[in-house]
């Protein structure tokens, strides 16, 4: 199946809303059906479509796209056109608006006529804006009035104040539409929107609240804690950490947040996606685990959940100002990750935009007696040593890659978010060793740390090597050698056992001198925030479960 029949298969099946564009007016359209065989896509019209020729605009999760008409026909109550050639996709908004449920209320008093008190039903609501049908006669509202206080609410529950300014008001077949940007008064209220607006716009899954019971319950039971050859037992010291490790995060949602698609008993959880902020302008999603319990009742396909928790676990992120990248430590080899993530990166490398750098996963016990290769030194580096590495950087790793991972003079030392981690009382820590032979500086080791119970297979405790000469030499193997044995050091006395080493080159006989453990082949997935709306219009489109036609 080419582009264009998945994207609207994927159309269809979440039957997308559309607008049939004209000058003798608009139409609404809802997709309704997808024949692959003779390449049509059917609508259902809330009216007499325009004639032809005319525009036919979709709107897909964030996106809008665009095609010409030139031939409709009606039958059995739906609208044919012919499957379009080409399409112009344009991004939607930043932060995605969602329809509001039913009872979802905004009222204000306008701020020139107090005596006009406005109560209208939400069309659609986002973190940052909303919408609903207006009667100008009677709301007398226009594009750039500000309402100094608006109230959001259901029934039954205390509204949400917010201040409001009128973005524009629409033409539509069904009347006149109010769009809005708000702004909450206040952190409180700030916390209680963000709660309305996800519950209205991903009622199927939660960010707030105490899932660390229904989480490490997923964990065994999906076998998250069987990857990479571990077995439950390796994990269960970490339980403690875990859960004070969440709590913490739990009023903290700038520096790290956990997605649950909770079963609907509320008990059971079905699938979890966690996230954290670990460099300055970088957004890292880890622990992916899903798994239908045996007693509960199927509503989704695995991929449909999935999705949901990706799809949340993007937009709290994206209201982060410093947002800049989104990265992931991902399996090499695990086909939801390749369908989704691997190949989309892999179309935009050559923009810069994105990035997949390969490596291997291993384990490294910080406990046992690490033998420091004859004639070598370790210490802090030089300024020179410093430009040396940089320098280094440049030549072997993407700019995606570095700036991402804060691999960059200006940011190199994690200070200002360092300090934000220890505001929320989490640790967050960067150090640099130097492997010296006869006074000459062969390698660097960048050694991190987290606050523990964050990752329970310690992606955040590890460490990365650059070799300044060639890395395939005796001494260049030996030099990294030596790099392992410091960074023991190090993370022993910072009370871990264990830590992990991403192993980025071909030549890994150290590797292998050291006895680490191989936890498997992976890729760096790195993903510009300017990207995110193509990426997660692809999600949907990847991970819509496809029909019979």
């Amino acid at each position: 199946m080419d582009r264009i029949g998945r994207i609207f298969e994927a159309l269809t099946a979440r039957r997308c809303r559309g607008m049939a564009r004209s000058e003798a007016g608009d139409v609404e359209l809802v997709a309704a059906l997808y024949d692959k065989y003779d390449g049509r896509v059917s609508w259902e019209a809330m009216g007499m479509l325009p004639p032809v020729p005319f525009t036919l605009e979709v709107f897909g999760f964030s996106s809008v796209l665009h095609f010409r008409v030139e031939q409709a026909v009606y039958e059995d109550g739906l609208w044919g056109v012919p499957l379009p050639l080409e399409l112009v996709r344009y991004r939607h908004r930043k932060l995605r608006r969602a329809p509001a449920g039913d009872g979802c209320l905004a009222r204000f008093a306008h701020p020139l006529w107090p005596q006009v008190r406005v109560e209208r039903e939400l069309t659609d609501i986002s973190y940052e804006g909303l919408s609903f049908a207006t009667q100008p006669g009677e709301d007398l509202l226009y594009p750039g009035l500000v309402l100094p206080e608006l109230e959001v609410g259901l029934p039954g529950e205390e509204p949400v104040r917010l201040r409001a300014e009128v973005r524009n008001i629409t033409g539509t077949a069904l009347g006149r539409r109010c769009g809005m940007k708000v702004e909450p008064l206040g952190e409180r209220e700030l916390a209680r929107w963000q709660r309305l607006v996800e519950e209205q716009s991903h009622p199927n899954t939660r960010v707030s609240g105490d899932w660390n019971r229904g989480t490490w319950d997923l964990f065994e039971r999906s076998g998250y804690f069987r990857l990479s050859g571990k077995s439950p037992g390796d994990f269960e010291r970490m339980q403690a950490e875990y859960r004070e490790a969440h709590e913490k995060l739990e009023g903290n949602r700038r520096l790290g947040y956990r997605v649950v698609r909770p079963m609907p008993s509320g008990e059971s959880v079905e699938a979890s996606l966690s996230w954290l902020k670990p460099y300055s302008g970088s957004w890292l999603a880890h622990q992916l685990a899903r798994h239908q319990p045996r007693n509960e009742k199927l509503r989704s396909t695995a991929r449909e959940a999935l999705r949901d928790v990706y799809l949340r676990g993007f937009e709290p992120a994206q209201t982060d100002p410093e947002v800049k990248w989104f990265m992931a430590y991902c399996e090499a080899n695990v086909r939801w990750v390749r369908f989704t993530a691997l190949d989309f990166a892999e179309w935009y490398q050559h923009t810069g935009q994105a990035c997949m750098v390969p490596f291997r996963f291993m384990e490294a016990d910080a406990k046992r007696e690490w033998e420091m290769p004859e004639g070598f030194s370790l210490g802090a580096p030089t300024e020179e040593e410093k430009a040396a590495l940089f320098e280094r950087l440049k030549e072997t790793r993407p700019e995606a890659y570095r700036e991402a991972l804060d691999l960059v003079p200006e940011r190199f030392g994690l200070e200002g978010l360092k300090a934000k981690w220890a505001e929320a009382g989490l640790k967050r820590e960067r150090d640099v060793l130097v492997a010296r032979k006869d006074g000459r500086a062969l390698a660097v080791g960048i050694l991190e740390t987290a606050h523990a119970g964050l990752n329970l297979f310690h992606v955040l405790d590890g460490l990365r090597v650059i070799s300044l000469v060639d890395e395939a030499s005796a001494e260049g193997q030996e030099a990294l050698l030596a790099l392992l044995a410091g960074a023991a050091e190090w993370y022993r006395a910072r009370g871990l056992s264990v830590f992990v080493h991403y192993v980025e080159t071909e030549h890994t006989g150290y590797t292998e001198k050291a006895k680490l453990v191989d936890l498997g082949e992976g890729r760096i997935w790195i993903l510009s925030a300017q990207l995110l709306p193509d990426f997660i219009e692809h999600l949907c489109e990847a991970t819509t479960p496809r029909g019979d036609l």
